[in-house]
């Protein structure tokens, strides 16, 4: 994973966006399993007439493509399992703003072991960019869709304990196949639908101590153990994502 940072170039433009009204929409529906929160959309959008400029590995000024970052909230649609939300693709403004690219978020609204006083709860991600920028997150490969954008993924609960015991337990989420960043210029409809394998639960523990090749160990839902430097195995997933939860 790399983040881009960035730092303002000086300018005297309003860099506020100001989308047309008649201008075209992208609409993002998510339609959410009970049991788990969707996070607020966060929308990327970049601009070729508001540059921004960030240093490269050799400390020399690289001017890019400006950005303007905002979280909205989704309307829901029907009994807080459904939501959408539209999004202007021209965001408009002296800076010219295109929409650049989006993230959906969610995390389990249970965690699957009950509570724990000592617990966070750490959502998954996944982007989907519509121009030819790179997102600010990148994360596995590049999946090309021509128009709408549907997304119809499986997930497992991951438990981690990690081998300091002051630390935190952490509830968190694995996709049952390696991340990958959706990218599509023409879509004008994203349809959000994730499932969600909750009697699946995977179980990592940390080994005691750091040592060349020793690895985490993962508890899978059949009862298998594995430690090794690949986590997680996604053929194993695939497989049980196929049978009843």
């Amino acid at each position: 994973m790399y983040i881009f940072s960035f730092f303002l170039l000086g300018g005297d433009k309003n860099e506020s966006l100001n989308p047309p009204s008649n201008g075209e929409m992208v609409s993002v529906i998510a339609k959410m399993p009970a049991g788990s929160k969707i996070l607020p959309l966060e929308i990327m959008y970049r601009s070729t007439t508001c540059l921004k400029s960030r240093k490269d590995s050799n400390g020399g000024i690289v001017k890019e493509p400006g950005y303007y970052f905002v979280k909205k909230e989704f309307n829901s649609v029907s009994d807080d399992n459904i939501f959408n939300l539209k999004i202007p693709r021209d965001g408009g403004g002296q800076c010219n703003w295109e929409l650049s690219n989006i993230t959906l978020g969610f995390y389990l609204k249970e965690l699957p072991s009950g509570k724990d006083e000592k617990s966070e709860n750490i959502p998954i991600k996944e982007i989907i960019v519509f121009d030819d920028n790179s997102p600010q997150r990148l994360s596995g490969t590049y999946e090309i869709i021509n128009g709408d954008v549907t997304l119809k993924e499986n997930y497992f609960p991951l438990i981690t304990k990690r081998r300091n015991s002051n630390t935190l337990l952490e509830y968190s989420i694995v996709r049952s196949s390696p991340d990958v960043i959706y990218k599509s210029t023409s879509a004008k409809k994203v349809i959000f639908e994730p499932r969600i394998h909750f009697s699946k639960v995977l179980r990592a523990t940390e080994p005691t101590g750091q040592k060349v090749g020793v690895y985490m160990s993962v508890l899978y839902p059949d009862g298998t153990i594995e430690n090794g430097p690949y986590f997680p195995n996604y053929k194993k997933l695939q497989f049980l994502e196929r049978g009843n939860d």
